[in-house]
Protein backbone atom coordinates (compact mmCIF):
# COMPACT_ATOMS: atom_id res chain seq x y z
CA UNK A 1 0.00 0.00 0.00
CA UNK A 2 1.17 3.43 -0.84
CA UNK A 3 1.63 6.05 1.89
CA UNK A 4 -0.70 9.16 0.35
CA UNK A 5 0.96 11.45 2.65
CA UNK A 6 4.61 11.05 1.41
CA UNK A 7 3.20 12.09 -2.28
CA UNK A 8 3.27 15.38 -3.69
CA UNK A 9 0.30 17.23 -3.84
CA UNK A 10 -0.03 16.71 -7.85
CA UNK A 11 0.59 12.60 -7.08
CA UNK A 12 -1.63 12.33 -4.43
CA UNK A 13 -4.49 13.83 -6.40
CA UNK A 14 -3.53 11.53 -9.16
CA UNK A 15 -3.80 8.52 -6.50
CA UNK A 16 -7.02 10.03 -5.19
CA UNK A 17 -8.88 9.81 -8.67
CA UNK A 18 -7.01 6.87 -10.35
CA UNK A 19 -6.39 4.41 -7.12
CA UNK A 20 -3.41 2.93 -5.90
CA UNK A 21 -3.37 -0.23 -7.53
CA UNK A 22 0.35 -0.83 -8.65
CA UNK A 23 1.13 2.75 -7.79
CA UNK A 24 4.60 3.01 -8.68
CA UNK A 25 5.02 -0.13 -10.95
CA UNK A 26 2.95 0.10 -13.98
CA UNK A 27 2.21 3.21 -15.95
CA UNK A 28 0.99 4.40 -19.58
CA UNK A 29 -2.21 2.38 -19.91
CA UNK A 30 -5.58 4.48 -20.92
CA UNK A 31 -7.17 4.85 -17.00
CA UNK A 32 -4.24 5.63 -15.19
CA UNK A 33 -4.47 9.75 -14.35
CA UNK A 34 -1.55 11.85 -16.17
CA UNK A 35 0.14 14.15 -13.88
CA UNK A 36 3.06 16.26 -14.09
CA UNK A 37 5.66 17.56 -11.58
CA UNK A 38 9.44 19.96 -11.54
CA UNK A 39 11.97 17.48 -13.07
CA UNK A 40 15.27 17.62 -10.32
CA UNK A 41 17.97 19.59 -10.62
CA UNK A 42 21.38 18.21 -12.33
CA UNK A 43 24.67 19.17 -12.13
CA UNK A 44 25.94 19.98 -15.60
CA UNK A 45 24.55 21.02 -19.22
CA UNK A 46 20.76 20.70 -19.24
CA UNK A 47 19.63 18.62 -22.12
CA UNK A 48 17.05 19.91 -24.57
CA UNK A 49 13.75 19.62 -24.95
CA UNK A 50 12.82 17.24 -28.01
CA UNK A 51 9.90 19.00 -28.91
CA UNK A 52 12.20 21.98 -30.92
CA UNK A 53 11.49 24.64 -28.70
CA UNK A 54 15.25 24.46 -27.88
CA UNK A 55 14.38 25.36 -23.99
CA UNK A 56 15.40 23.04 -21.53
CA UNK A 57 14.00 20.06 -19.97
CA UNK A 58 12.23 21.58 -17.19
CA UNK A 59 9.24 18.83 -16.26
CA UNK A 60 8.77 15.14 -16.23
CA UNK A 61 5.34 13.64 -16.92
CA UNK A 62 3.87 10.63 -14.54
CA UNK A 63 1.36 7.79 -14.93
CA UNK A 64 0.44 6.26 -12.00
CA UNK A 65 3.52 7.30 -10.39
CA UNK A 66 5.80 6.04 -12.86
CA UNK A 67 7.87 8.64 -15.33
CA UNK A 68 6.96 8.46 -18.75
CA UNK A 69 8.16 11.15 -20.70
CA UNK A 70 10.21 15.06 -19.65
CA UNK A 71 10.38 18.30 -21.33
CA UNK A 72 9.83 21.85 -21.59
CA UNK A 73 6.67 23.00 -19.44
CA UNK A 74 4.33 23.41 -22.57
CA UNK A 75 5.12 19.88 -24.20
CA UNK A 76 4.37 17.76 -20.91
CA UNK A 77 1.09 19.90 -20.16
CA UNK A 78 0.08 19.18 -23.89
CA UNK A 79 1.08 15.47 -22.81
CA UNK A 80 -0.76 15.19 -19.74
CA UNK A 81 -3.54 16.91 -21.18
CA UNK A 82 -3.98 15.27 -24.71
CA UNK A 83 -2.10 11.90 -23.98
CA UNK A 84 0.26 10.16 -26.29
CA UNK A 85 -1.33 12.02 -29.62
CA UNK A 86 0.91 14.95 -30.55
CA UNK A 87 -0.92 18.16 -31.95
Amino acid sequence: MTDLNNLSNAARSAAMRGGTAGWGQVGGLAEHIRYMEFRPKRAGRKPKCHCGCGTPKTHTGFANGVCLTSGCELYVRRWVKLGGSRP
